[in-house]
């Protein structure tokens, strides 16, 4: 699997226009995010701009990255989604040699309300076009068809769940339709909410055969982390039956992350689960045999092995 470093340079992004971009954009309840997709290099460095309380923007096809921190400071000022559209439009100047009629763009604030923007050279590129419904945005160029948007509206409309699990399950939708004519390369997904971290989210898989799959192990290996935060809060609680269940969603989202495996084998002895931590620790050492080895030799579990 390949995920990203997050250290490419501005000029090596933008050197290269996305072209043939799916993505969607939403708000909810002060929750704001977007997922994206495309056949270029590292597509979460350049296309998707969002800020809890706020919006989200994308801005693809032939990116101009300085629309989405200025989308995002109009919408913060007040201006509504399609005066900060219009705004950004009739700024567009001509970043990298290209006009407004290279441009995608879309936009959504807190309060639901969005604006998109297909210029004529995008829309020249396959099949293009945008889709808005209160709280979001679906947009794409470079497309095998109208269905690979309808899919990601409809999929969003009727998820269920977090934010980042209803964007996550829109661009696979869009996947599954077809997705892009050209190929894939890259994914990412960010989620901005009102408390910030750990509940904010900011994955990029920026050069895989399989940027989606890639994508959602990162979202499930986010999960799993949470799920045992929550069994080692609770089994601190003496709520067993609560633990035992975030164990159990904690491991089956894993991924053989060692991680959650250390500290699911650390919940599991807090329980009196000595099977289960003897379990955990295997697994552990499993995937990362120097730091298994280490936790295994670690006083606490001195009575597990007798």
């Amino acid at each position: 699997m390949a995920v990203s470093t997050a250290i490419l340079t501005g000029a090596l992004i933008w050197a290269t226009p996305a072209g043939a971009t799916f993505s969607i954009i939403a708000c909810d309840q002060g929750r704001c995010g977007a997922a994206v997709a495309t056949n270029n290099l590292a597509v979460g460095a350049s296309v998707d701009y969002v800020q809890a309380g706020v919006g989200a923007v994308v801005t693809q096809f032939e990116t101009n990255p300085a629309m989405g921190p200025k989308g995002l400071a109009l919408m913060a000022s007040g201006r509504s989604p399609e005066a900060a559209l219009q705004t950004l439009l009739r700024e567009n100047g001509t970043f990298d040699g290209e006009g407004m009629e290279a441009r995608q763009v879309a936009l959504v604030d807190a309060q639901g309300r969005t604006a998109a923007f297909t210029g004529k050279e995008a829309l020249e590129s396959g099949y293009a076009g945008d889709r808005q419904g209160p709280g979001y945005s679906v947009q794409g160029n470079g497309l095998a068809g109208a269905a690979v948007l309808t899919a990601m509206e409809s999929t969003y409309r009727s998820a269920s769940g977090p934010l980042e699990d209803r964007l996550l399950a829109a661009l696979e939708a869009g996947q599954a339709a077809g997705g892009q004519t050209i190929g894939k390369l890259s994914a990412a997904l960010l989620v901005r909410v009102p408390d910030g971290f750990p509940q904010d989210l900011d994955f990029r898989v920026d050069a895989s055969a399989q940027p989606l799959p890639d994508l959602r192990a990162l979202v499930e290996r986010h999960h799993a982390w949470q799920a045992v935060i929550r069994a080692d809060q609770a089994a601190h609680r003496g709520e067993r039956a609560t633990a035992q269940a975030a164990l159990a969603e904690a491991t089956r989202l894993a991924h053989d992350w060692d991680r959650v495996w250390r500290r699911a084998a650390r919940v599991a002895l807090a329980l009196g689960d000595d099977a289960a931590a003897r379990d955990y620790l295997e697994r552990m050492t499993a995937a990362n045999p120097v730091w298994g080895r280490q936790e295994a030799a670690d006083p606490l579990y001195r009575d597990l092995f007798r």
